[in-house]
This record gives C-alpha cells, sequence and structure tokens, in this order.
C-alpha cells in the first residue's frame, strides 16, 4: 500500500493536536485549598468523608455574603473540582503548584 501525502499529513496531524491538547490542560489555574485553621474543618472532610461533603463545608463560609463568589464563577456546588487541596510544605493560595 502506498502512503498518499494526505496519509502522510495525517499522521503528523494527530500527535500535534493531542500535544497541543496536554499543553493546554497542565497548566492549573486556580488557587489550590490553603492548609490553614480556616480550611482545617473542609480538608478534614475531605479526606474522611470525600468530595461532595466537603463541599458542602465550603459553601458554608464561601458564597455568603461574607465570601461571595466572583461574578462568573462556576456553580458553587463544584468547588473541589477545581480547587485541590494544597500539598504539606508548599505556599498555600499559590497557583500552579505541581
Amino acid at each position: 500500500m502506498k502512503l498518499r501525502r494526505a496519509d502522510i499529513a495525517f499522521f503528523i496531524l494527530i500527535p500535534v493536536v493531542v500535544l497541543c491538547l496536554w499543553l493546554l490542560t497542565t497548566e492549573q489555574t486556580t488557587v489550590r485549598i490553603p492548609l490553614d485553621d480556616d480550611h482545617q474543618e473542609s480538608l478534614q472532610v475531605y479526606t474522611t468523608d470525600g468530595k461532595k461533603a466537603a463541599e458542602r463545608v465550603c459553601r458554608s463560609c464561601h458564597g455568603a455574603e461574607a465570601l461571595p463568589l466572583s461574578d462568573g464563577h462556576p456553580p458553587e456546588y463544584r468547588c473541589v473540582f477545581c480547587h485541590k487541596p494544597s500539598s504539606p510544605g508548599t505556599i498555600t493560595g499559590e497557583k500552579d503548584i505541581p
């Protein structure tokens, strides 16, 4: 079977598209959940009861009048989908923590 130019272009294009998608999705752009006293309860619930239970704890402060969510913020019931817990030894609130 003879390879045509279209076949060769296709085989070159696929890895390029996969590489671009990977590069676009690897950067974390949200702030992690800090390891401070205010977030200890939610982190404890996260480790013992899971994400959904932890998100209920988040809503007890965030989304209220004291700490409102920004305009255009995704649904308030998906906190841990974007905001991952910080690792010990990291700078809390820092973006793009590996």
